[in-house]
């Protein structure tokens, strides 16, 4: 390996030189360049000739100078390095050398397009033809502990391994069995009764039972495991199993959303024996009863095994390996040679490959700026706050700054945003040439600004900060981890928080959690009033039965934080989804991710086969 890195040292030290002409120098000279003695240029020369990478010619005599000739170029000494270490599934090494040799963008870009072949859909042959899907990621998981989750890619990992009692269906508006066949409750809302089905197997065989229920839901209640989702359960009084595969739920108060609650990742059933004997050990590789099992390879990523005995019907795929290439982010983003769905901000003008199809949809949710009612500061002024929001009007972000950015929001519901059909935050005092207001009574006054350190968000906060700037308000910028932007730290220090909310499965449990979730949402930033308010405003809206009238109290739960200033609404995002036409039983999720349990690939040789028929269908003129 060694000798390898020696040769690409040396063909980028003398790349001056013509391809075919021989480059001049003495031992000595090798010994400097390669910062090692002579003896050891003595063996790389011999390692590198026997490998029929160079011809060495001796110079005659004392004083006389040898000559090298390269027999193969820098870039092609690299294409076959990277090469076999991609054939080794190597990846990291690979991208390694990719990074520290490629001296040109041109260059950079081949090589990349070349590894980026060993990603994507792979059937190899074997006794059983597993079907592989190898995608890269650039980040380790944070947590495989259903309890902890927090961020998007955690849920997706999280949904292949484990499942839920019920299921939500966005499309078709409404609950699906999962681990329950059947569920029940009584008149007042307040006993909640599920069935759950025979035969389930976690990933190490044992049948899941009532049990494993119980145990998953007391521990999302332990102020031990100090769960930021166990505001789910608050109103659980009492826990029961009837039978075997019979759960049951007393609550304090009536819940008709309570099926909501149980839809959440974070309400998976796990195996109680294992996790409760050593739940360090347990989430280190945790099984679970979803569609895949996990595999972790220290240094190499993480592997996902179809789940041959999944109760809802196997896989199509074998395995989904995730891997880790650490280090480098921008060398992730390859050739579509490696990814077969792409997910993205909608860039105007761009158009899918040959062979790729797009589809252009309005994401859940929306862009927001969330204003800290909880630090000292200027923000306690109620007039500041709404100055601020008429400076940053989400209809002029959205008219100057365009692209991805498809509509101005009033809401966190699209549909509701496309209902009002208006910018709700129309300047009511004295405005600029350029539509922007200017109070000399806030003039000067300084805020932090803190975002995610993502290129989505750079035209954002340096939109805001301009257009502040000439309202007369000082925006300093700090920009954070995507991991970091909403620690109680960062929540404690901002003054506001650019934020994209992102809806999951069920809308319903989504706005819940941004109202009363604590950790991970802009809620740490309410005052205690305001939280307080918002408990009560729950609670009559989790009791009441009529859907229409529901309805009505999420919107005036919603009216509560616009009116009092706490968050103002920027835009709706226009994503674009660009996948391969060998992919058969695409589904994402609210997320954007790939539902790898139904994916499934076309046989090249059949997409090649009907594209050949069709050529030989084309029509051809004539006369009729």
């Amino acid at each position: 390996m060694q000798v390898t890195h020696h040769y690409l040292e040396l063909c980028r030290a003398y790349g001056a030189v013509p391809q075919g002409l021989p480059v001049s120098l003495t031992q000595e000279e090798l010994a400097e360049r390669l910062h090692c003695t002579v003896r050891n240029v003595k063996i790389v020369i011999r390692k590198m000739s026997e490998s029929g990478w160079i011809t060495w010619v001796p110079g005659r005599g004392r004083g006389n100078k040898s000559e090298l000739h390269f027999h193969y170029t820098l870039e092609e000494m690299l294409m076959k390095q990277t090469a076999e270490f991609a054939e080794k599934e190597q990846f990291q090494q690979a991208f390694e050398w990719i990074h520290q040799y490629a001296d040109t963008p041109l260059m950079k870009e081949q090589l990349l397009q070349h590894v980026s072949r060993y990603f994507g859909y792979k059937a190899k042959e074997t006794e059983q033809d597993a079907d592989v899907l190898r995608l890269p990621i650039n980040k380790t998981y944070r947590t495989f502990d259903p309890a902890a989750l927090l961020f998007a890619n955690d849920v997706h990992l999280s949904r292949q391994l484990f499942d839920t009692i019920v299921r939500y269906d966005r499309a078709a508006g409404d609950f699906v069995p999962s681990l329950a066949h059947h569920w029940e409750s009584d008149e007042t809302c307040t006993v909640w009764t599920f069935y759950l089905r025979k035969g389930v197997l976690f990933h190490h065989g044992r049948e899941l039972e009532a049990a494993d229920a119980e145990y998953s839901f007391r521990r999302l209640l332990d102020p031990g495991v100090y769960s930021p989702q166990r505001w789910m359960l608050k109103d659980v009084r009492q826990i029961r199993v009837p039978s075997r595969m019979t759960i049951q739920f007393v609550l304090s108060k009536p819940h008709v959303l309570f099926p909501h609650c149980l839809t959440s990742p974070s309400a998976a059933v796990l195996p109680r024996e294992l996790c409760e004997s050593d739940p360090a050990a347990y989430f280190a590789c945790p099984v679970g009863t979803g569609p895949f099992r996990l595999e972790i390879r220290p240094g190499y990523g993480y592997l996902l095994h179809a789940n041959e005995r999944y109760y809802l019907g196997r896989p199509f795929l074998d395995v989904v390996e995730h891997i880790l290439l650490r280090d480098y982010p921008e060398l992730v983003v390859m050739t579509d040679a490696c990814n077969v769905v792409q997910r993205s901000p909608y860039a105007p003008g761009s158009k899918p490959q040959q062979d790729w199809q797009a589809v252009e949809c309005i994401s859940s949710g929306c862009a927001l700026l969330s204003f800290n009612r909880r630090k000292e500061g200027p923000l306690q002024d109620a007039g500041l706050r709404r100055y601020v929001r008429s400076v940053i009007r989400a209809s002029a972000m959205v008219e100057e700054l365009g692209a991805s950015r498809a509509l101005a929001a009033a809401s966190f519901l699209l549909d509701k945003s496309l209902k009002l059909g208006c910018d709700p935050y129309q300047n009511t005092r004295e405005e600029d040439t350029a539509g922007i207001p200017y109070s000399p009574n806030y003039a000067g006054t300084e805020l932090t600004l803190h975002c995610k350190d993502s290129c989505k968000t750079v035209e954002d906060f340096d939109w805001i900060v301009k257009r502040c700037l000439k309202a007369g308000l000082h925006i300093k910028v700090v920009l954070h981890d995507r991991n970091e932007l909403l620690t109680p730290d960062v929540m404690c220090e901002a003054d506001l928080v650019l934020y994209e909310v992102v809806l999951d499965e069920s809308e319903t449990l989504s706005l819940l959690e941004l109202f009363m979730q604590e950790e991970g949402s802009i809620r740490r930033m309410f005052d205690d009033p305001l939280r307080a308010e918002l408990n009560r405003r729950v609670a009559g809206l989790l009791a009441e039965p009529d859907p229409r009238k529901r309805l009505d109290l999420f919107d005036k739960l919603e009216s509560l934080l616009t009116e009092d200033a706490a968050v103002h609404f920027l835009y709706h995002r226009r994503m674009q989804t660009t996948y391969h036409k060998s992919v058969r039983g695409l589904r994402l999720n609210a997320f954007g991710h790939i539902d790898y349990r139904h994916i499934w690939f076309e046989p090249e040789d059949r997409l090649n086969g009907c594209a050949a028929s069709a050529d030989a269908a084309s029509p051809v003129s004539g006369t009729h």
